[in-house]
């Protein structure tokens, strides 16, 4: 068996990559890896080549965009099945916006696998679980070859392609497994990292929330896909937290939310709404898309919040987002990719020790620092298209660029790696299953939220000296009073302690944030708790954070 790889859009985003297996009696297969900007696998193949099959990761946009225009030879498209469920509905939709070719060639091409399936007699793929977006998947690739001269049992080798991944859940969906029943000999690892992303979810939780529960209107304009992931994050911290978020998802978001058969009890999915005051409510979350508020539902629902102060507009964006309308709402734009960070890729190939790593999803300086990060295998970090054999004559090729002395070397530690390994023997490869949502491993700091915000507010009618209260309540004739009596006149007596304690209070100092409003009609938020009573007339000094400057 001859392997090897072509980058398909070095130039581009360098998430594609077409993969040739070639046997000793010269049948070859043709595999592409994912579709993004730029692929012509057409101009790639050779007289004699066919397109044996396409294997997408994921749904989002710049890996599927030229999809319907490199089905060729009557090429499967195999995809998880929830990918499959997914691009269904992204497809239509992103073509109204998008040239992407006759995308009924791409939906008729849609093959939903979940198990060993077989492209060559001696070649099988799989999708096994890769976090990133709901119902994203990496490939495991597994090959035949009786001259292996590392395997003589059973001469198998395998190939995994991470497609984008994180080795956090995401929305229910496990992150990338870091160990198989089987030794992982080669790994294309897009290797597209954000060591923010935790950073910035939990700053929009906490925007989000802290507007919502001060009663505002919140709009948060985001990807489909993100919008889904985001609504099922939300509905959680507020259970958590033991407070009420009423959460609406709308428009391609809510299409998903329900293709996917997800059913959170505080979330409303509204695929379809004629006025924008149907969706939004006061103290209520409304995630909508596109994440550009210019146009689609995020646009509707802007115009609509867009007079008042009170409201928030958040935009999630996987840039560096588009620029909001000035508005007399308050906007936010945060940046939100679900990337691993480095030191997670560092993770992936230390527990996966393979002997060979192909740079993908990265170019320029990005792909020289890779291609010198990993001492224990050979990093493929090439800028070009030109085709490059990984293995052949049953052995794994170093690249031409490393000496003979360097290429050694790297063997030996990586057969020093290979024996510290150890195998996961009772690893589910199960790309459908669902695991239950766990904020944590989402990279959720739910510490910090609960301390902001599942505070109890104080009972205003609570007696504040209860000994005394008890005492009083002791001195009361037993022989002639009921218990209802006895119980109404503590309650009295409670109520008028906590009164008495309260006019007795000359002063008290609470920390509150201005959130917006127009000349001479501001909001506060209290940050901390105070007992005040609905038409309260108090008297403010204003006193300036300089922290908040």
């Amino acid at each position: 068996m001859r392997v090897s790889y072509q980058h398909a859009n070095v130039h581009s985003g360098n998430e594609s990559t077409l993969l040739r297996f070639t046997t000793e009696d010269g049948t070859r297969a043709c595999v592409l890896i994912d579709a993004g900007d730029g692929v012509d696998v057409e101009s790639m193949l050779g007289d004699d080549e066919y397109l044996n099959a396409i294997l997408l990761t994921h749904a989002h946009i710049d890996h599927y965009r030229t999809l319907a225009r490199n089905v060729q030879h009557s090429a499967p498209i195999y995809i998880s099945p929830a990918t499959a469920t997914i691009l269904e509905q992204a497809l239509p939709e992103a073509q109204k916006d998008n040239d992407l070719g006759d995308i009924s060639v791409a939906l008729d091409a849609l093959e939903p696998i979940d198990e060993w399936t077989s492209i060559l007699p001696t070649l099988e793929a799989r999708p096994v679980v890769a976090g990133h977006t709901p119902g994203a998947a990496g490939f495991v690739l597994r090959f035949c070859d009786e001259n292996s001269s590392d395997d003589l049992l059973s001469g198998e080798q395998h190939l995994l392609v991470t497609g984008d991944f994180t080795a956090r859940p995401c929305a229910g969906f496990p992150g990338l497994e870091t160990a198989y029943p089987f030794d992982i000999d080669c790994v294309l690892l897009n290797v597209s990292s954000d060591d923010s992303y935790t950073t910035a979810l939990n700053e929009s939780l906490e925007t989000v929330l802290e507007r919502a529960f001060a009663g505002s209107r919140v709009v948060v304009a985001t990807s489909s896909l993100t919008g889904v992931h985001y609504a099922t994050i939300l509905a959680h911290v507020a259970t958590a937290l033991e407070r009420e978020l009423p959460i609406t998802i709308v428009g391609q978001a809510a299409k998903l939310y329900n293709a996917l058969e997800y059913d959170e009890l505080s979330v409303t999915p509204v695929e379809v709404f004629e006025r924008s005051a149907e969706v939004l409510e006061a103290g209520g979350v409304t995630i909508t898309g596109p994440e550009s508020p210019t146009t689609g539902s995020s646009h509707r629902l802007l115009e609509t919040i867009g007079g008042d102060p009170g409201a928030l507009f958040l935009q999630l964006a996987t840039g560096n987002g588009d620029g909001i309308p000035n508005t007399q709402c308050t906007t936010r734009s945060i940046r939100l990719c679900n990337h691993p960070t480095l030191e997670t890729i560092d993770d992936v190939v230390r527990s996966l020790a393979p002997i060979e790593v192909v740079i993908k999803h990265a170019r320029g300086d990005t792909l020289n620092r890779f291609q010198r990060r990993f001492d224990r295998c050979f990093t493929w970090g090439t800028n070009d298209q030109d085709v490059h054999r990984l293995y052949e004559d049953g052995r794994w090729n170093a690249p031409g660029w490393i000496a003979e002395a360097t290429a050694r070397r790297i063997r030996r530690r990586h057969w020093e790696a290979v024996q510290e390994q150890s195998l996961k023997a009772d690893t589910t490869l199960d790309v459908n299953r669902r695991e239950p949502i766990t904020l944590e491993a989402e990279g959720v700091n739910l510490d910090a939220l609960e301390a902001t915000f599942a505070r109890t507010a104080a009972d205003p009618y609570a007696s504040t000296d209860s000994d005394s209260v008890a005492s009083d309540t002791e001195t009361l004739p037993a022989e002639t009073e009921s218990l209802e009596e006895q119980s109404l006149e503590a309650e009295l007596l409670a109520r008028l302690d906590a009164i008495d304690a309260k006019l007795e209070r000359s002063e008290e100092t609470v920390r509150a944030r201005v959130l917006s409003g127009e000349e001479g009609d501001h909001f506060l938020h209290l940050l901390d708790p105070a007992e005040l009573e609905p038409g309260e007339i108090i008297e403010l000094t204003l006193k300036t954070d300089p922290r908040s400057e």
